[in-house]
């Protein structure tokens, strides 16, 4: 799991570790690799501090810690030791200070005489003062009894220098040093990068920082020894400006390893383990470095530890400038500066707090409960819960793998199938009461779906309990072709593909009826998807909400996708009140009405970026939401939430409506009414091998099952329905008539479906109500009646001329010619308009009773002969 930022403390005292820094690029060094500020947190207010402090801090994270940087207002002991003492009074937890900055380092310590190059680390495991005495007329005389000297570190803080002394703990603490160094150096508000190999200079201690030349300085001339003075032009100017010898300084093992095998000699900074020299002045002398080494053993040399040592339990973290001898100059405090923070940050990742969670356990779900509370609304489920579970082997083609090569195939031209239905529906309504061929139908006699054996799902002669066993183990062994049903010609994008993938969005559409619903919950709650989905991310949470447009305003709103969404989050991942607490705790909000779109799109997107928790979503129904603004505010959601974080994904399912083409057209997807014949068909067999308690009636089930899907034209609905009704009439002995009649029945609850429909494109219908009667009474007078076959293919060009008077003057009469980009301007206008006025229930379809590209033609259909029948309903009652 990614590592998520720890909780915004409530106040001061939830603070429990201090940084402090005498200057102000050691703090700039600190600051860069802060992973959070809490002074830049808009949802949180600032921390303040305690009456009379005149501190100035910095509060963010480090890691996994909320940490304090306070700010010194100069250098020395003085001023960090009363640093330290106000920062106790604000901050009266902190329970470890960090002193971090940049000191003067001993080229040489330890009988191994191991080196120290600049840029490179010390920890301290102890400190010592070296001014605190007596001066006397010949001498200073040092207090170094046990009272006056500074304490060695706690037991917990010499445990921890003792495991990272440990060549295991050193090397990984050196690494995650040089990571965060580089990170350092990477960003935009970068410190000075490493200077170059030949500005470490080492030189002899008797080779003293002055004029080299003596016609520049008589001062420098005279010097001989080293009580001799020597001018101050020389002490502020730098080795090459008064030319101090290069070839004097000494040769440094490491700098010759990395010579040999990197020639930009950029060795990372090693990281020692060491005491620290303190005193209230800076060290320039490698005389005295040498015997504070020797004397003491001293490897560092800085001016604050001791200040702050007495007050709060200490760990000194400072990177090497300079070797605290003449030649010292300020080229490495920047680097030497983002050395120590980049070794902070790596020190702080052993750092365990003793203190626990303001927070119990208990408080915390209590919090998390009362969140619930708030964005929980009654009919949340509603929608998910009243679907009903698909039959078992339905909709498993979905979730079975397909090989590359299909995942994007050509479309099916269905030519079988549709010329099948077509014949069984001319002939069977050639057939009179008697079953005889009615005059004028050219002796081609009525055929029962009984008698359709070409179309027999699976081989059926009896209702045992084998034949229904057989059914239900078919499972994942189902081929794409079963009873002239194929899916395997089909264009549609791989799902469990697109589970496994980095691709944001997968889009499920389909026209009203076809299922949408259904199948999202059956992906929703299936094992394989969950699977798949771990091959993705490991720990990917799986979220869902499903819009209901004959619900209430919550359940077909933009804010009630957010609260189901952070229900559902919640639900399942309890730490997610950590990122909503701040917000949450600064107005109390008991209901849904207390939160606001913009907070609870806020929480949810800086949870994803903040976090990186696997998600995927589902969201069903978009074309259910409430339209205008609700619907758009989704779309934009859903997309920024995609691509704010690589770890979330969308499954989204609607109508194919333009809006939501124009959205995913791009996106893989399928098509729900091309796909589920052949689940139509197992769900009918299914339900009646289930629910009757008769035979049919010189029929058999299975014939009754194909020939429903044969017809459905991917309705889902009409199937359930027409399914539904042949149960009662099974069940009540119906006669094979009596049966057809069923199947040619227009379902109540269809017309319902129809008039809701049509609702949707009640705003737009008085901008096309010219054209609707005109278009509807030509599909009419094109196809009369299911008795007829059509008259002509009715074409989308055929209604443009039809409506469009000039047009139709000037290219039929006049003979004129017309450019072909503006002539299909105006066919797809038309197109525009159908789908417009009719929302669905009347489409643009390709006519496949041809191979060739060329022969393949637009035609205007109903998406079922039910809808046609609605809408002559309609046109005649209107």
């Amino acid at each position: 799991m990614p590592r998520k930022l720890p909780l915004r403390p409530k106040s001061r005292d939830e603070f429990e570790i201090a940084i402090i820094c005498a200057l102000n690029l050691e703090a700039d060094a600190v600051l860069t690799l802060f992973d959070h500020h809490w002074d830049e947190d808009q949802e949180g207010q600032s921390y303040g501090k305690a009456r009379g402090d005149p501190n100035a801090y910095s509060t963010g994270v480090i890691g996994q810690h909320n940490v304090v940087l306070a700010h010194l207002p100069g250098m020395g002991k003085v001023a960090a030791g009363n640093i330290a003492a106000f920062c106790r009074m604000s901050y009266p937890n902190i329970s470890l200070a960090l002193v971090v900055g940049i000191c003067g380092g001993a080229p040489f310590y330890g009988k191994t005489k191991e080196e120290i190059l600049l840029g490179d680390v010390i920890v301290s495991t102890g400190v010592v003062q070296y001014d605190l005495g007596s001066r006397y007329p010949d001498k200073f005389k040092e207090k170094d009894t046990l009272d006056d000297s500074p304490g060695r570190p706690g037991l917990e803080l010499r445990s921890l220098l003792s495991k990272l002394k440990t060549k295991r703990e050193h090397g990984k603490l050196q690494v995650a040093t040089q990571n965060y160094l580089q990170q350092a150096l990477n960003k935009p508000t970068k410190p000075a990068g490493r200077p170059e190999g030949l500005h470490d200079n080492l030189f002899p201690v008797e080779y003293r920082h002055k004029h080299q030349e003596s016609s520049k300085c008589s001062i420098c001339a005279a010097w001989n020894g080293k009580s001799d003075p020597v001018c101050d032009v020389a002490l502020g100017s730098t080795c090459k400006e008064i030319k101090c010898d290069i070839q004097q300084r000494l040769l440094r093992r490491r700098l010759g390893e990395v010579k040999e095998e990197n020639e930009k000699e950029t060795p990372f900074p090693m990281i020692h383990f060491g005491r620290f020299a303190s005193g209230d002045m800076v060290i320039k002398s490698g005389e005295f470095r040498d015997q504070l080494t020797a004397s003491k053993g001293a490897i560092g040399f800085e001016m604050e530890s001791v200040g702050v040592w007495e007050t709060f339990p200490s760990v000194v973290i400072k990177g090497v400038s300079d070797y605290a001898d003449s030649h010292k100059n300020d080229d490495w405090h920047d680097y030497a500066a983002a050395s120590a923070a980049a070794c902070t940050k790596a020190f702080l990742t052993y750092w365990d707090s003793t203190k626990q969670e303001m927070e119990s356990e208990t408080e915390k779900q209590k919090l998390r409960e009362a969140v619930i509370k708030s964005l929980h609304f009654p009919e949340i489920n509603e929608r998910k819960n009243d679907l009903t579970p698909p039959a078992p082997t339905t909709f498993q083609w979905v979730l079975r793998a397909r090989s590359q090569d299909s995942v994007r195939q050509c479309v099916s031209d269905h030519k079988g199938l549709e010329e099948k239905s077509n014949q069984d529906n001319r002939e069977a309504h050639n057939q009179d009461q008697a079953g005889r061929p009615k005059e004028g139908s050219h002796g081609k006699s009525y055929r029962t779906p009984e008698e359709d054996s070409s179309d027999v799902l699976k081989p059926a002669d009896d209702r045992s309990q084998s034949s229904y066993d057989s059914l239900l183990d078919s499972g994942d062994n189902d081929d794409d072709e079963s009873a002239g049903f194929s899916r395997s010609d089909i264009k549609w994008d791989s799902f469990t593909d697109w589970l496994v993938s980095d691709k944001p969005i997968y889009w499920i559409s389909g026209n009203p009826g076809s299922g949408k619903s259904t199948l999202m919950k059956y992906l929703l709650e299936s094992r394989k998807t969950l699977k798949s989905l771990t091959k993705w991310r490991k720990g990917t949470v799986i979220l869902s909400h499903f819009f209901w447009k004959p619900g209430t305003r919550m359940q077909r709103s933009f804010k009630g996708l957010l609260c189901s969404l952070l229900c559902d989050l919640l639900s399942k991942k309890p730490d997610f009140v950590e990122i909503a607490h701040d917000m949450f705790m600064k107005a109390q909000r008991l209901s849904t009405f207390d939160w606001s779109q913009k907070e609870l799109s806020k929480i949810l997107l800086d949870y994803c970026k903040r976090s990186l928790q696997p998600i995927c979503l589902f969201v069903d129904g978009l074309d259910e939401a409430l339209p205008g603004q609700d619907v758009l505010d989704t779309l934009q959601f859903l997309k920024c939430l995609t691509s704010s974080s690589a770890s979330v994904k969308t499954c989204v399912s609607s109508r194919p409506e333009r809006l939501f083409r124009l959205h995913f057209d791009t996106c893989p997807s399928l098509k729900m009414h091309e796909l589920t014949l052949l689940d139509i068909a197992k769900y009918s067999e299914y339900a009646m091998v289930e629910s009757t308690l008769l035979e049919p009636r010189g029929q058999k089930v299975p014939d009754l099952a194909s020939h429903i899907a044969r017809v459905s034209d991917g309705i889902f609905l009409w199937a359930v329905l027409v399914t539904q009704s042949l149960i009662r009439g099974i069940n009540n002995g119906d006669s094979r008539e009596q049966t057809w009649k069923r199947l040619r029945s227009m379902p109540q609850d269809l017309m319902d479906l129809y008039h809701d429909i049509l609702s949707r494109s009640a705003p737009d219908r008085p901008i096309y109500q010219k054209d609707v009667s005109l278009i509807l009474n030509l599909l009419f007078l094109a196809a009369p009646s299911d008795d007829e076959p059509p008259s002509w293919p009715m074409t989308p060009f055929m209604l443009t001329m039809a409506t469009n008077s000039d047009l139709l003057e000037r290219y039929v009469e006049r003979g004129n010619t017309i450019l072909e980009h503006k002539l299909e301007s105006q066919v797809n206008s038309m197109k525009d308009i159908l789908e417009a006025a009719f929302a669905g229930l009347v489409v643009v379809k390709y006519d496949r009773h041809s191979h060739q590209k060329s022969d393949v033609i637009e035609k205007i259909a109903f998406p079922h002969r039910s809808a046609k029948d609605f809408l002559l309903d309609t046109l005649t009652a209107g």
